[in-house]
């Protein structure tokens, strides 16, 4: 006997619901789904038609406690559980990121949290990207910090090398287990699928001792593939928490099963099309000769499929105007003839809240008992730019954590800069040498020595490297007219000095010092900006921080100061503070009277003004862009 799951019968209340866009449509779909369970229309059908929608959907539903019955499940690969495996085998790799290492160690049970914070730190400070260069000197004198990175070079090492499938999967065992993963894969549903799939559990693995197959040798990429493309193929499907209100299901599994209430939500052109397109490249010849069905007859299937759902007792077709990159979006030509047929327009199924209004003012803080015991020129300059970026920034010591897996960008290139000249400056001293090519050669030496200690890949520095022979020769050349010009002799490079002013004590590394015929000292300040850059500095002598704090760092009552501009275009300027003693002055002055008023408990606001805003870290804590004005 054949019985036809497709029967007559007359459709349902068919609601129509036009949404502005993705998450719009969702709010209003979860709102129609909770109005049917209010109404106590159970269980509600909700067909995964676009899938990330229906996830919109189920999230805002998870959040009201409706109870949910999932049928289409998602893959496995897409887990939480499988998540954890494949970074535990991205960190073994060879070639394996700082950032994926620490991550994986983050996520160990079996290492302390503190002590993974720790080695994060550590390895962030010394900006190593990746894991391999990490070396027991980078670690200093911490006994743990050396014992977590040999344990977790050991975890590494022990997946390195070659082996078959059946010994892959048991010391991928041994590892998640000396890691302390196992336990939390074993005890977590989507975790115990990934198990089964994999064969990871012991003995499992016998099944593919008996085939030929699985005597291959493979390395950690290969594997890694096979666990990937495993966890792909397999799905995982949640069982339901609690009694079964909505049902969420794919659209073709409608059919011979009763709802009370159906929310169709995707129905655009793109989502669902009245003739879905064929699978495969195969022509219609082909499709006919090999029995595949033809574009007509998945045609008549989904038109089918489309008038069996809307004969479900309530029904709530949505869509959307426009995507989510602003697109437009046309109904799906199902929708525009349930128009012509009638259909009407429903209102908003949300439910109106009244909301008090706050306004967001500028935050102004009180630092009285939060005591700064070092200022750097820096530090200052926060200060001065915006009161509540120091009070965030250096009195409650909040700041980004620094990316390693960047690319190198022009700030590492001055970084790069200073450590060469510093290096090229102290070897001239002690061996000293006339302008000309021993210069050259020496400053040359130097480059090499800086890019091999601070480990920088030669793909990677090329479009710094390429500039640097010019930038070389530019600042060799300023280099013999300062010293014919001046009759300076270099006297230190990156020097770390201190001052004490009052209650703070003034820190900070001054570039270069040089001293110059009468004895004063000339600071100087390397920087590889534009000289219309360097120039804007120096035009309003007390609005220039830096050279002037460097100037209070010395003993010295007068000396000279002056940026130095080291082009990459092959020219190379001193900028010269002629007022510094001036601003020197007018800036101790300014620091004790600022942290005076500190102290005494005057508020540090926040400016909201200039280009300080533009790339400030503690934008989202003064919350600049929700302020009232």
């Amino acid at each position: 006997v054949s019985v036809p799951l497709a029967g007559e019968a007359p459709p349902g209340a068919i609601r129509l619901h036009e949404a502005a866009d993705p998450a719009d449509e969702a709010e209003r779909a979860a709102a129609c789904v909770l109005r049917h369970v209010q109404a106590g229309r159970v269980p509600v059908a909700l067909p995964a038609v676009d899938r990330v929608l229906t996830r919109r959907i189920r999230a805002l539903l998870d959040v009201r406690g409706a109870g949910i019955r999932d049928e289409t499940g998602w893959k496995l690969s897409t887990t939480r559980a499988a998540a954890h495996l494949m970074l535990a085998l991205r960190a073994c790799a060879w070639n394996a990121s700082a950032d994926t290492v620490i991550d994986w160690i983050k996520n160990a049970p079996a290492v302390p949290p503190h002590r993974a914070l720790a080695l994060e730190r550590t390895v962030r400070k010394a900006g190593l990207r990746d894991w391999r260069e990490l070396r027991s000197a980078d670690l200093g004198d911490g006994q743990r910090l050396q014992s977590l990175r040999e344990r977790v070079n050991g975890w590494r090492d022990s997946l390195q090398r070659v082996r078959s499938l059946p010994q892959w999967l048991s010391d991928l065992r041994g590892v998640l287990q000396e890691t302390g993963q196992w336990p939390r894969l074993a005890g977590d549903a989507a975790g115990a699928r990934l198990i089964a799939a994999l064969r990871l559990d012991e003995g499992a693995q016998a099944e593919f001792q008996q085939l030929p197959q699985a005597a291959r040798r493979f390395g950690l990429a290969d594997f890694s593939a096979w666990a990937g493309d495993t966890l792909e193929a397999d799905s995982f499907v949640p069982q339901p928490a609690g009694q079964e209100q909505v049902v969420i299901l794919p659209f073709n599994q409608l059919l011979g099963r009763p709802f009370a209430a159906l929310v169709l939500a995707g129905c655009d052109e793109l989502r669902l099309p009245p003739a879905p397109e064929p699978a495969g490249v195969w022509t219609p010849a082909q499709r006919l000769a090999l029995g595949l069905p033809s574009r007509e007859a998945l045609e008549a299937e989904a038109r089918t499929g489309w008038r069996q759902a809307l004969c479900t007792p309530q029904c709530d077709v949505l869509w959307r105007r426009c995507d989510e990159g602003g697109e437009p979006l046309l109904p799906s030509a199902l929708v525009l003839s349930l128009q012509l047929e009638g259909a009407a327009r429903a209102a908003d199924p949300r439910e109106p809240r009244e909301i008090e209004a706050r306004r967001t003012t500028r935050p102004a803080a009180h630092a009285s008992q939060l005591a700064l015991r070092q200022l750097s020129a820096s530090a200052y300059e926060d200060l001065r730019r915006c009161p509540y970026r120091f009070f965030a920034l250096r009195l409650l010591g909040l700041h980004e954590a620094q990316e390693l897996d960047t690319e190198l960008e022009k700030r590492d290139f001055g970084n790069w800069l200073h450590a060469v000249l510093r290096v090229f400056h102290e070897s001239l001293a002690a061996h000293p040498q006339p302008p000309g090519p021993e210069r050259s050669r020496l400053l040359e030496n130097a480059a090499d020595e800086v890019t091999r200690a601070q480990r920088l890949q030669p793909g990677e520095f090329l479009p710094f490297a390429a500039a640097w022979p010019q930038a070389r020769d530019g600042y060799l050349g300023w280099l013999a007219q300062h010293e014919s010009r001046e009759h300076a002799v270099f006297g230190e490079a990156e020097s770390e000095r201190e001052m004490q002013l009052g209650p703070v004590a003034l820190v900070g590394r001054i570039d270069r010092i040089d001293r110059l015929p009468d004895g004063r000292a000339m600071v100087m300040d390397y920087k590889t900006e534009s000289p219309a850059a360097s120039k804007d500095r120096v035009r309003q002598p007390g609005e220039d921080t830096q050279l002037a704090f460097y100037a209070a760092l010395l003993a010295d009552d007068t000396l000279r100061a002056a940026y130095v501009n080291v082009g990459e275009r092959g020219r190379t300027e001193a900028v010269e503070q002629a007022h510094v003693v001036q601003a020197r002055d007018l800036l101790v002055q300014g620091i004790l009277e600022d942290f005076s008023r500190i102290d005494s408990g005057a508020a540090l606001p926040a400016l909201g003004e200039g280009k300080a805003c533009e790339f400030c870290s503690a934008r989202g804590l003064c919350r600049r862009d929700f302020w009232d004005e």
